[in-house]
């Protein structure tokens, strides 16, 4: 059998709210450091351009199937595609006046 062990608080500094505005600038500049120390700076437009790269519009991998959520719901599918069928009836159809009239 094991032994029970007890927790205690690990001692250290008391740890306050970051400011709003930490580790930027006023121009949108975005700056940290990694754990060895490496600094690492992102400005505005780097970060602006992020967003509309190809990785990240491309769902990632392995993501579960969850209808209307990760994936249309199965009501959706099913009212796109009678959609999609009006459509094409509509266009197969011509054009008709909608009365005729005589002049």
């Amino acid at each position: 059998m094991g032994t029970a062990t007890s927790s205690c608080p690990i001692p250290g500094s008391h740890h306050l709210p970051i400011p709003e505005g930490y580790s930027s600038t006023p121009g949108g500049t975005v700056y940290s450091t990694t754990p060895g120390g490496t600094r690492i700076i992102y400005d505005r437009k780097f970060l602006l351009e992020c967003k509309n790269s190809p990785v990240a519009r491309t769902p990632p991998c392995c993501l579960p199937q969850i209808p209307g959520v990760t994936s249309l719901a199965q009501s959706s599918l099913v009212k796109l595609e009678e959609l999609k069928e009006r459509n094409e009836s509509e266009e197969a159809m011509p054009d008709q006046d909608q009365f005729e009239m005589d002049i």
